[in-house]
């Protein structure tokens, strides 16, 4: 449905603070047969967190809409890795 290079470009393009504190991200679509779910990965160094994007989530994305789990797990992730204080704006 969607390129993985093209979500992880309008992921970036969203979220400004990725490439701000120097975070890796990869999306790959799940080799499921018929699955429609993205595996986005987070890494800074040797941290890393890994989620699953529903197919919702990843078409409220490549429309230009922060998604609420994205907004979520990268806030957690800078707060956790990089900077206790950090906070994200909300999704939406």
């Amino acid at each position: 449905m969607f390129e993985q290079r093209d979500i992880e470009a309008k992921i970036r393009e969203l979220y400004p603070d990725i490439d701000k504190f120097g975070i890796f991200v990869t999306v790959k679509k799940d080799k499921l047969v018929g699955a429609t779910n993205y595996a986005v990965q987070l890494e800074k160094d040797t941290r890393t967190a890994t989620f699953k994007l529903g197919i919702d989530d990843v078409k409220q994305c490549m429309a230009g809409n922060r998604c609420a789990l994205i907004t979520a797990e990268l806030g957690q992730f800078i707060k956790r890795f990089i900077d206790e204080s950090y906070s994200i704006a909300e999704a939406g």
